[in-house]
C-alpha cells in the first residue's frame, strides 16, 4: 500500500482492507505512506490534510509489517514519477528483504493505495492466475469517441503474481518506455504502466474489482468531481 494517506484514518476504509483484503489474500501488509504539508491541492480543490497521529489506529489495527512514511518531496532517485510511483519500488525493496530474511518468496503481490475502499471481498488465491497481471478498469467517464489504444493502465489498484511483479513496481525507474503503446495518449501519466508491462511482454487483463477511492468531503463539494471512480 504506497501513497498518501488521506482517509485511510475512517474505519471503513480500515476495516474493508482487513475484511475484503487480508482475510480473502492473507499476507505480510507493507505501508510506504507520504507526509504532506497541512493543506494538499487535489485536482484543483484545497483539501485539508491529516498528521500521522491521525492514522495510528488505523496502521495498529492493519498490523503492517513494515511502515515507512516518505517526505512530500522525496522521489527517491526515480527518472519519472508524477504520480507517486517511485514508492512502489520502495515497497518492493521491503518485500524482497522481507523474502530474504525468511528465504521465500510471495506468491502474489496486491498493489493498492491507502484511500481505497474495497466494496467487495478480493477473489482468493486459488482464483487467481499466474501468467498475467489483474488490473482494475477505468471506471472514469471518458468522452466518445473511446478508442481503448489511446490510454494507459489504471493506476488504482493491481494484483501480480510475484514472479511478474518487479517490472510493475519499478516502472518510475525504467528508461526509454515505449510510450507510443498508448497512441493517442502517450503524454498521460498513466501511459508508463502499459509501457513497461508492453516493453517486458507481460500480460495484463482488467478485472472488474469493485474499488473506490475514497475522497474527502472538501473534494466532493467541487462540482466536477469524479462521480465515477470516486466515493466520499
Amino acid at each position: 500500500m504506497t501513497g498518501i494517506p488521506r482517509t485511510l484514518y475512517k474505519e471503513e476504509v480500515y476495516v474493508a482492507y482487513r475484511r475484503q483484503a487480508l482475510n480473502n489474500l492473507p499476507g505480510d501488509l507493507f505501508l510506504i505512506l507520504q507526509l504532506t504539508d497541512k493543506i494538499e491541492d487535489v485536482h484543483g480543490t484545497t483539501v485539508n490534510t491529516s498528521q500521522p497521529e491521525r492514522y495510528e489506529k488505523a496502521i495498529k489495527y492493519l498490523s503492517p509489517r513494515k511502515l515507512e512514511w516518505i517526505a512530500i518531496d522525496d522521489h527517491l532517485g526515480a527518472i519519472e514519477d508524477i504520480s507517486g510511483n517511485a514508492k512502489w519500488k520502495r515497497c518492493l525493496d521491503h518485500i524482497e528483504q522481507a523474502e530474504k530474511e525468511n528465504g521465500f518468496q510471495y506468491d502474489f503481490i496486491v498493489r493498492t493505495r491507502p484511500d481505497i475502499f474495497i466494496a467487495k471481498d478480493l477473489p482468493t488465491e486459488d482464483l487467481l492466475p499466474q501468467d498475467r497481471v489483474l488490473i482494475n478498469p477505468y471506471y472514469e467517464y471518458i468522452e466518445p469517441p473511446c478508442k481503448k489504444k489511446d490510454y494507459g493502465l489504471p493506476d488504482l489498484f493491481a494484483i501480480l503474481p510475484r514472479k511478474l511483479a518487479d517490472p510493475y513496481l519499478r516502472v518510475a525507474f525504467t528508461p526509454n518506455l515505449p510510450r507510443h503503446v498508448c497512441g493517442a495518449g502517450y503524454s498521460h501519466q498513466e501511459c508508463p504502466i502499459r509501457a513497461v508491462l508492453y516493453k517486458y511482454n507481460i500480460t495484463f487483463e482488467l478485472w472488474p474489482f469493485i474499488v473506490k477511492i475514497m475522497r474527502p468531503t472538501q473534494f466532493c463539494h467541487r462540482n466536477a468531481w469524479n462521480h465515477f471512480n470516486s466515493w466520499c
